[in-house]
């Protein structure tokens, strides 16, 4: 049986606790997806072990006094390299890090967007005032940006994931910058949409016009809205994170997973 994205998660965790500000939101979401979880951490060959091994076993261990799987790993060497290799060893499905601040990679995630061969998540909690509010509650919507491009389809199996663990409605939103693309953009959407709720799953489109991200913005500000599923991919000529997923990630109000996946 093939595995699914959330089968098999790594977290990277780092000793400025920085990556651990997203677990109070993925906490829930893996244990509603069944998730098998790895706690990382690379050190340096001079860093004592058991302080490391001992802070990041406290993290697994509460995950599994939740009722889920998970495991702490500590090892030496470059972050980068312990990541891959343990990604491999394990069998990961998915690599999970949080993008804080400015929502710019920092080097150890560039890194990884443009070589791990793994799927990465990069995920922003909820910021301002949305950041307290209830979050994965059942029988509300994901938003799910779409360009026409078979790239921005990539958030699509994580999107479904996550709609039947939380018995979510999908919204597939398409923002156009050219009215003339509607009607193409109609039966595109209409299409994924058909296919989806064939499959079970409770899917509607909207279609907006002007600005990507800040129509996405908007939409994202709905009340029954809790995440935003969407790619981390833009346009060759804007780097390995697009523009409008970096604009997204750096404003958004709600949690936003925007997934990696190598063509």
């Amino acid at each position: 049986m093939p595995k699914t994205m959330l089968e098999r998660v790594l977290i990277p965790l780092d000793e400025a606790g920085q990556a651990e500000s997203m677990l109070p939101l993925l906490e829930p979401l893996l244990r509603c997806s069944g998730s098998e979880v790895f706690f990382v951490r690379a050190i340096p060959r001079s860093a004592p072990v058991e302080e490391a091994d001992g802070h990041l076993q406290g993290i697994a261990d509460r995950f599994q006094r939740d009722g889920m799987v998970a495991h702490a790993l500590v090892s030496v060497g470059p972050p980068q390299q312990v990541i891959e290799s343990l990604a491999c060893d394990e069998e990961i499905t998915v690599i999970v890090m949080p993008v804080l601040g400015d929502a710019a990679p920092g080097p150890l995630m560039e890194r990884l967007l443009r070589e791990s061969t793994r799927p990465l998540v990069v995920l922003r909690p909820a910021t301002g005032d949305d950041a307290q509010r209830p979050s994965l509650a059942p029988h509300r919507s994901i938003l799910v940006p779409l360009d026409g491009s078979e790239a921005s389809r990539r958030s699509l199996p994580l999107a479904l994931e996550l709609a039947a663990s939380l018995e979510a409605r999908l919204i597939l939103l398409r923002v156009l910058q050219q009215p003339s693309d509607r009607i193409e953009a109609i039966r595109d959407l209409r299409e994924i949409a058909e296919r989806l709720n064939r499959q079970g799953f409770s899917a509607e489109i909207w279609l907006e016009t002007g600005d990507p991200a800040e129509r996405i913005l908007q939409a994202s500000q709905d009340p029954d809205v809790q995440l935003l599923a969407m790619t981390t991919q833009g346009s060759s000529s804007e780097g390995i994170m697009g523009g409008v997923t970096r604009q997204i990630l750096n404003r958004s109000t709600v949690p936003v997973l925007a997934v990696h996946v190598r063509g």
